[in-house]
């Protein structure tokens, strides 16, 4: 798996890189009819043309121009010639490196691009507190696919303080009723839950299911949640405590759609 990881992160970077070196050679193809005196000024027309393609200190050109002694075209000459050997030393110092090491380094992070896909626009449900899903900046209404138990959102059965194992789906199709600071402390059926919350979408539906990763971290921490929420532990279904660890990570890939591919 970590062979197909570092496979397919080398072609992503030959299929950015190798453009930009196509681009160089033509750039220096083309300066060969613009008859440039100097190499200073060969130098700032290569800069120009690629600006938008690679950063150049200035301070390294500095450096070229003071110990070269060729002419425009020599020079030009010289970097054509060297750019095969140019593009198999980079792409081999990016084959070296590990993951790590180059994340911090792009300019667009992708662990934080997985973060916003993950956690969405950072609300929460008001029942759950599961994140909204939405990817897009702006939307007028939050979601998500599969709610948590309510009790990971520290509701309780008003009587008994048991902590409650249903998810916001089936009680949003239920006759049960909810209260909170948006009802005033008022009882309210939760299927009226857009009169408190209109930004949320909640599909009322009694077939959907906690997944495996909430119902195995709920059962494994059921007496800490009640300790943290100043309630009793929930009453879990019996299932629930057949759930292995291994089960829950590919119930958590499985939510995140992250199942690995085969072949």
């Amino acid at each position: 798996m970590l062979y197909k990881e570092k496979a397919r992160l080398g072609d992503l970077e030959k299929r950015i890189f190798s453009p930009i070196i196509n681009k160089l050679s033509d750039v220096l193809k083309y300066s060969k009819g613009e008859k440039t005196e100097t190499v200073s000024a060969f130098l700032d027309n290569l800069c120009e043309k690629l600006q938008q393609d690679l950063v150049i200190p200035r301070d390294s050109l500095e450096v070229i121009l003071f110990k070269n002694t060729a002419s425009a075209d020599q020079f030009s000459a010289f970097i054509e010639q060297f750019i095969p050997d140019l593009e198999k030393q980079v792409l081999s110092k990016f084959e070296k490196l590990e993951i790590e090491l180059k994340l911090p380094k792009l300019a667009v992070k992708p662990q934080d691009e997985i973060f916003k896909r993950v956690f969405g626009c950072g609300k929460q449900c008001p029942f759950c507190t599961v994140p909204c899903e939405a990817g897009a900046p702006a939307h007028d209404e939050h979601f998500a696919s599969v709610h948590r138990p309510k009790g990971l959102g520290a509701y309780r059965w008003n009587k008994t303080r048991i902590l409650v194992s249903d998810i916001c789906s089936s009680s949003v199709a239920s006759n049960n009723t909810f209260r909170c600071s948006e009802t005033k402390g008022e009882f309210h059926p939760y299927k009226d839950y857009r009169k408190f919350f209109p930004d949320w979408l909640i599909q009322p539906d009694l077939s959907i299911k906690a997944s495996d990763y909430w119902k195995f971290v709920f059962k494994e921490f059921n007496h800490q949640f009640a300790k943290e929420f100043d309630a009793l532990p929930a009453d879990l279904p019996e299932d629930w405590g057949e759930i292995t660890k291994e089960q829950a990570l590919e119930g958590l890939k499985e939510a995140f759609r992250l199942k690995s591919k085969t072949g």
